[in-house]
């Protein structure tokens, strides 16, 4: 229970930083229903601009924080669309992931009045990104995927009309794979040489069961030539993150199998750092806490021990989550440890909160009282440590009170 209030603080207080930065970027219609919106649009004779999130997403939380707050983002959307946000997993997000297809996040969908699809674009964009798709959206000259599909239909299979039909399907967010994979066997030796082509199954293989990820693997050598080996490294890295994420959801470990396979083939530099990082995520979603514990041991000791950010994240998951005293103990260290490197406020707020899971709340309350310290140097809200300060004069107060004035 006192982790939940002191978890529930830290939201609290990033939900109303959250809220004054979107101010001064793209201003959300809250609190309205799928049709107000769409009527708003019909009136002001705007289309829509829709934000389609899960709360558990984290592509979409980058996008909420560090994308929509731009403010040449805000400059660009305010007066165009109307801009609402539909969590997809409550009312109306319910009926709009239903009556769209949408079944990855975040999915950013652009609507006329009457609620037709303009445009559509899965996953996370920075901001010049998503001013562009903005601009596609209502670029003057519509029905492009429209013509593509119509010739799709009437037999054209040449192989440069399935490129444009292929890409042009990933822009708009639409289902590809199935023609990726047509578009891939018609390849000849030949165009598997010009870049226009390479490059084109390099952007579009992003998922481990992607029709493209042998092509990328058989020709390795010729992609780290033509893209530059950290971009490829990053690419497989992506591809494997993903399968990791995907697993737990899916209740498949062959994703996860699969994901450290594809890392150990590729054999980047990183390849062994990596793997562990790789384990401690799909462990930690699956729930599964002496793994995890095995795992995030061995990367702190190999891997993190001199990057504050690191220590205090797997420290943080330790008091969230892990609950025996002699793994606290050893997390609390490496809160510790990330204060001597960066003495930050959510440093110290962490280790803070370790010591009082800890029961030790005589150094809780200095490690508290410090973290206050910090965060008026750094100009922070510190609610949660304020909470926590009263959390942990609550548990000290039956000692006090047991014990004589001092005169």
């Amino acid at each position: 229970m006192k982790k939940c209030i002191g978890i529930l603080f830290v939201f609290l207080c990033l939900t109303c930083i959250g809220l004054r930065s979107n101010a001064q970027g793209i201003e959300f219609n809250h609190d309205k229903k799928f049709q107000e919106i769409l009527d708003m649009a019909k009136a002001q004779g705007k289309p829509v601009f829709m934000d389609c999130f899960t709360s558990w997403c984290g592509p979409c939380k980058r996008l909420s924080a560090m994308v929509f707050p731009d403010s040449a983002v805000g400059a660009y959307f305010n007066p165009r669309f109307v801009n609402a946000k539909f969590d997809m997993e409550k009312d109306d997000g319910i009926t709009i992931a239903n009556k769209y297809g949408i079944r990855a996040y975040p999915t950013l969908l652009w609507l006329d009045g009457d609620g037709n699809v303009i445009h559509k674009v899965v996953g996370g964009l920075d901001p010049d990104g998503l001013i562009e798709n903005a601009k596609k959206a209502t670029d003057p000259t519509p029905g492009i995927l429209a013509g593509l599909s119509k010739q799709y239909a009437e037999g054209n299979r040449d192989v440069n009309f399935l490129h444009d039909y292929v890409n042009t399907l990933y822009d708009a967010g639409e289902k590809y794979e199935d023609k990726f994979k047509e578009y891939l066997d018609k390849l000849t030796p030949a165009d598997m040489s010009d870049p226009r082509h390479t490059k084109l199954i390099f952007n579009l293989t992003n998922d481990l069961k992607s029709p493209g990820l042998p092509y990328l693997a058989k020709n390795r050598d010729y992609y780290k030539r033509l893209m530059g080996e950290q971009i490829f490294n990053n690419k497989i890295n992506l591809i494997a993150s993903k399968a990791v994420n995907d697993a737990p959801r899916a209740d498949d470990k062959a994703l996860f199998d699969g994901a450290l396979k594809l890392i150990k083939t590729n054999n980047a530099p990183d390849h062994a750092e990596k793997t562990l990082k790789l384990s401690m995520d799909y462990y930690y979603h699956m729930g599964d806490w002496e793994n995890y514990d095995k795992f995030a041991s061995q990367y702190v000791k190999k891997y993190a021990e001199k990057n504050a950010a690191l220590l205090n994240e797997v420290a943080w998951a330790y008091y969230i989550n892990i609950h025996k005293p002699e793994l606290l103990e050893r997390a609390s260290k490496w809160a510790y440890a990330a204060i001597n490197i960066d003495n930050k406020y959510t440093y110290n707020l962490t280790y803070a909160w370790l010591l009082y899971s800890m029961n030790n709340y005589k150094e809780a309350s200095l490690a508290c009282d410090y973290a206050i310290i910090r965060a008026k140097a750094e100009n922070v809200q510190y609610t949660s440590a304020t909470a926590l300060k009263g959390y942990i004069e609550k548990s000290l107060k039956p000692a006090s009170a047991e014990t004589p004035a001092v005169h």
